[in-house]
Parts: C-alpha cells; sequence; structure tokens
C-alpha cells in the first residue's frame, strides 16, 4: 500500500511535533529567499533543475483547483547557501496566472521566485508535511497570488540547513 501525503493545516500543526529549529523555519511566514541570504552572508545561489509544462500531482491540483487533464508550469530549483543545497522547492504555476502581471514568472531563471512574490504577492495558508518514507524531508506549501491568480510553492528543508542555523543564528 503506497504511502499517503498527510499535509497540516495550521490548526493541525501540532499533529506534526515540530521542535527548534524545524519550527521556526517552518512556520516563518516571511521570504526564505531573505532569510538564506541573511544565513549565507550573501553567498545565496538558485539552482534552476528543472522546469516545464507538466501535470501537477493530484494533491497539487486540488491545492489549485485544477482539473486532472490540466498542465501548468513546473519549476524545480535547489536553494544554495555557502555552495551547499539547504532548501529544495517546486512551484506549480497555472496556466492562467502567466498572463499579465505574471508573465514574468516563467522567465526567472536563476532568479528566486520569492524575489516577485514578497514584492506584489500574497501568501494563503501554510500547509506543513512531516518527513516520512515517501518525503524524506521537513516540508511546507502555500498558495501565492500574484497578479490576482494562485500558484503553489513547495519547500524541503534539508539538514544541512538545519546544521548551519543551529550554530548562526538570523532572525525569522
Amino acid at each position: 500500500m503506497p504511502v499517503r501525503s498527510v499535509w497540516l493545516p495550521p490548526a493541525r500543526y501540532w499533529q506534526a511535533a515540530l521542535h527548534s529549529p524545524h519550527k521556526q523555519w517552518l512556520l516563518s511566514r516571511g521570504s526564505l529567499t531573505a532569510y538564506l541570504i541573511a544565513l549565507s552572508a550573501g553567498h545565496f545561489k538558485v539552482q534552476v533543475l528543472h522546469q516545464a509544462w507538466s501535470k501537477p500531482h493530484f494533491d497539487e491540483q486540488q491545492a489549485l483547483g485544477l482539473k486532472h487533464t490540466d498542465y501548468a508550469w513546473i519549476r524545480e530549483v535547489a536553494l544554495l547557501g555557502n555552495g551547499q543545497v539547504w532548501v529544495t522547492a517546486r512551484s506549480v504555476i497555472p496556466h492562467q496566472t502567466l498572463h499579465g502581471k505574471g508573465k514574468r514568472l516563467k522567465y526567472l531563471g536563476s532568479r528566486s521566485l520569492g524575489s516577485l512574490l514578497f514584492n506584489g504577492g500574497k501568501r494563503g495558508q501554510m500547509w506543513i508535511h512531516a518527513p516520512n518514507q515517501r518525503q524524506k524531508y521537513w516540508t511546507r506549501r502555500s498558495c501565492f497570488y500574484y497578479g490576482g491568480q494562485a500558484l503553489l510553492v513547495q519547500e524541503s528543508f534539508l539538514p544541512a540547513l538545519f546544521d548551519v542555523s543551529t550554530t548562526r543564528q538570523i532572525q525569522l
């Protein structure tokens, strides 16, 4: 039997048994990019792993209200601090979001998505996911609204981030 993903909304965060430093990173509502830049003392990089038109996963379709036949612009990146991968991120951007102001979301290159979303976008509810057999890392996802249109951003926090963040403190 396959392992089912369980995304916890704010009212159920307690079920994840979150502790420091995971709790501070997963529940911070500010710009993850800004936090990573601060933690790395400016030695931050976005590495594009993959981007293309593709069908979102079933749970992503549900979160965005998409039909099972809908395609979206999927962008997967690694966020590196001091040359180490600290976070991997997956963005699901529906076709209608890429019109008007959102057109620029398709042409980010190695620019951080957060640089746009926290300068004219709005974050909706945040969901968290505890590690399990299928998904090895603490993960969060949020619907953002940019130009009035929805997109889904999912961020997985790798152990290297927690190793560094326990020795170097930044304000989250």
